[in-house]
């Protein structure tokens, strides 16, 4: 990746949680998200670990950590996703992106992803991940395969209506590409 790809692939939002928000508990399988707090205070949660926010705090949540923030207040904070390409099997150096693309071209196994990937093949410290990274079509949304394949199934025929419907692909829209391959292959 060069530098001006870098740029135009970091994305950055301002956030403002309030007690009636409830932020889902998510994660970005190949984005850093990085949280500076603005305006008030509240907490966010990464990988079940609480950490206080107040007004020029940041939370780093790395790529695949489950977070999410809350507040009994008002919590502003500004965002910024930042691209990763995390390794999810250090033995043989496989990557989420390569577990993904394998996934758009079929992967729907761990068997699957062994062979095409070659992850998971010698010490199995990655294979608790490859289930995790299998099971979703969205992690951003949490949505699982078995919902957009029911999605499709209930005559869902474009990403769009995917979206629409299950909220995939509404965030970053890194699935998108999965997700037509979803809807060609019905599965």
């Amino acid at each position: 990746m060069d530098i001006n790809s870098i740029k135009e692939a970091i994305k950055t939002n301002v956030y403002h949680i309030h007690p009636d928000l409830k932020v889902p508990y998510h994660e970005h399988g190949t984005q850093d998200e990085i949280f500076y707090c603005i305006k008030g205070s509240g907490l966010g949660i990464v990988d079940g670990k609480e950490v206080e926010l107040n007004v020029g705090d940041v939370l780093v949540a790395p790529a695949g950590s489950m977070h999410t923030l809350k507040t009994d207040g008002d919590l502003y904070v500004t965002a910024i996703l930042i691209p990763v390409n995390r390794i999810i099997c250090q033995c043989k150096q496989v990557s989420y992106a390569d577990i993904r693309m394998a996934m758009v071209n079929g992967a729907r196994t761990v068997e699957d992803i062994q062979e095409m990937t070659g992850a998971g093949t010698e010490c199995g410290n990655c294979l608790g991940d490859i289930k995790k990274i299998l099971a979703l079509a969205c992690s951003c949304k949490m949505i699982t395969m078995d919902t957009v394949i029911n999605a499709i199934n209930d005559g869902a025929d474009t990403v769009e209506k995917l979206g629409e419907l299950t909220g995939a692909g509404t965030d970053c829209g890194n699935c998108k590409l999965l997700l037509q391959k979803m809807i060609d292959t019905k599965r």
